[in-house]
């Protein structure tokens, strides 16, 4: 049997995930904000038996690229992390007087007056490792492209640290080859 089709993931239960914050607002004010989502993201990697292979996390956006071992739920994942979230960061919002971001997440509209990510967010399968390793090469360069770090894996909020040195971060991270 020809090992030619390696490079294919077995099931469509691999996502490259990208979700931001309402009206593309720099949100992750400083380490706390940070923490909020970091903390969301582990407890939904537990509750929905997923593995985070990528990630980063930008001031006004995220990218995950998730795996899921079992009952595939993007959907699920993804309203737990941003239902709590939003709640926690505008809290925080509050706490620390930030008035301008307040004003710029006040969103009086069926039934919220707050709204912190954007409604949608963005789920596309891989299906391929080329695509996997494209998607992951494009997460970790990220804070490269926008000026924020010299080297991709100088950026604390992302997964680009265990790729070069295979030391986990701040949240755990699957080897990408342990999924295909």
């Amino acid at each position: 049997m020809s090992t030619r089709a390696r490079d294919f993931i077995d099931k469509y239960n691999c996502f490259f995930i990208t979700t931001t914050f309402n009206d593309w607002m720099p949100l992750f004010i400083n380490d706390n904000y940070y923490k909020i989502v970091i903390d969301s993201i582990r407890y939904c990697l537990d509750k929905y038996n997923a593995q985070l292979i990528a990630y980063v996390l930008m001031p006004n956006h995220l990218h995950m690229v998730l795996f899921y071992n079992d009952k595939v739920d993007v959907s699920g994942f993804m309203r737990d992390l941003k239902k709590y979230t939003s709640v926690k960061i505008r809290d925080m919002l509050f706490a620390d007087e930030r008035k301008e971001e307040i004003k710029k997440i006040l969103y009086v509209k069926h039934g919220q007056n707050y709204k912190v990510w954007k409604t949608r967010f963005d789920a596309v399968i891989i299906k391929h490792g080329k695509v996997l390793v494209t998607k992951m090469k494009y997460i970790h360069e990220n804070p490269l492209r926008k000026g924020l770090v010299e080297r991709e894996e100088d950026w604390k909020y992302s997964s680009a640290g265990y790729y070069k040195t295979e030391k986990q971060g701040l949240l755990p991270i699957t080897h990408a080859w342990k999924i295909m």
